[in-house]
């Protein structure tokens, strides 16, 4: 009906932020490649701003891609465009923080000690609880998760039940959505023979990365060895953008990009990552399903949300808990993570009754329970409830609603 959708998307996007920042930034697919042809070039023509980091320099961006040539003038706008500054280092820190730390989610070689080993962690990590069958179900689709804990979020997989499969990044985002710790055992090393494993692995570990997953693994082999880039190449083999050629695709990009992956599991293997990841894991998951539950919340349930948020295990909540909350609501109405320090401060006061300085047990749950936590509204600080928010319960009420 418009025509070309392009410069539609490119206004709608300009009108909307003047900055656009991108992490790992990599083109791999000769649609995306010409599609970001003409859209960063009218985004730029409206003067947005980028900023991006990239494993690659522009000049080796998409290199080997079939129908190169139409990508090279944006790899020309970029470079006209951009300043690029070279961060290479020669010292590997993922690789010091993993060691400094004798991290052990990664176990090799494969043999009857190491399945006792993830047998023991695994029902050291699940307390005992029911391990059964799970489903998920994924935009229409349901994904089988072969053993699960009952009631934690934690699930276990080989290597074939989960890279042996065709399933991608929608699959691996979604284990990583419901569960915080995820067991993949028996990985074998790996060889161009196995290209669409490598790139089902290589997927997974970005997935999990981005969500923070605890990722525990056993291999064949140690972790730098996992990926032996000296085999044959399959022969799969792809078309180009209107199905007129067909072509062997040239493995270097999964040899590049394993490299990272490698980089990643190091990270994930070390101290500072696992940290990070007890301390979001139960929070993000309980909050999210009571956020997404319609029911009205119990004193049972609001007691259990308090002490997801109980991050010192100390019986209170602290001003900074508080504000863990609130950044974790605000994501769940409003995409963001941006609460000024005065709406933290005003809901913190309503919470704190008795005006100690903490927020007890008992002053949380009549915040929150008998309310349903999906209504719970972000308001910007000074605003006003609507009247057809529901009757309120005094600072009770107040509270629930302003948070």
């Amino acid at each position: 009906e418009y025509g070309d959708p392009v410069p539609l998307v490119a206004y709608a996007i300009a009108q909307s932020t003047q900055l656009l920042c991108f992490d790992e930034f990599q083109v791999t697919d000769v649609a995306d490649a010409l599609v970001m042809r003409r859209l960063f070039r009218h985004l730029f023509a409206m003067n947005l701003v980028m900023v991006a980091t990239s494993n690659r320099e522009p000049s080796k961006l998409y290199l080997n891609g079939i129908q190169r040539t139409s990508f090279l003038p944006f790899i020309d706008d970029l470079k006209g465009r951009c300043e690029c500054h070279d961060l290479e280092s020669e010292i590997d820190y993922r690789m010091l923080a993993q060691v400094s730390n004798g991290a052990r989610t990664f176990v090799y070689p494969l043999n009857a000690q190491t399945d006792r080993d993830m047998d023991e962690l695994f029902n050291s990590l699940t307390a005992g609880r029911r391990v059964s069958p799970q489903t998920l179900k994924l935009r229409g689709r349901e994904l089988q998760v072969p053993r699960a804990g009952v009631g934690v979020s934690i699930a276990r997989f080989s290597f074939n039940e989960v890279c042996g499969r065709p399933l991608g990044a929608e699959d691996y985002l979604g284990i990583a959505s419901a569960f915080h710790t995820v067991l993949i055992e028996r990985v074998p090393q790996l060889s161009l023979n196995e290209v669409n494993q490598v790139r089902r692995l290589i997927t997974l570990v970005d997935a999990f990365y981005d969500k923070r997953v605890r990722l525990i693994i056993s291999a064949e082999v140690r972790m730098e060895e996992l990926f032996r880039p000296e085999g044959a190449a399959t022969s799969e083999v792809h078309g180009d953008l209107i199905g007129t050629a067909a072509y062997v695709p040239n493995a270097a990009d999964e040899v590049f990009a394993f490299d990272r992956t490698l980089s990643r599991l190091k990270e994930m293997a070390a101290h500072e990552y696992l940290v990070r990841t007890a301390g979001h894991e139960e929070r993000a998951s309980a909050t999210f399903s009571l956020y997404e539950s319609d029911s009205v919340l119990s004193p049972k349930t609001a007691m259990e949300l308090f002490q997801v948020y109980d991050l010192d295990n100390s019986g209170l909540l602290e001003l900074p808990e508080v504000r863990l909350l609130m950044e974790d609501l605000c994501e769940q109405r409003k995409g963001h993570r941006n609460v000024l320090e005065e709406e933290v401060q005003h809901a913190f006061a309503l919470m704190d009754v008795d005006e100690s300085g903490e927020v007890s047990p008992y002053e949380f749950t009549e915040v929150f329970a008998n309310t349903r936590l999906a209504n719970v509204q972000v308001l910007q600080f000074g605003d006003q409830v609507p009247d057809e928010a529901g009757p309120r319960r005094g600072r009770v009420g107040r509270v629930a609603r302003s948070a």
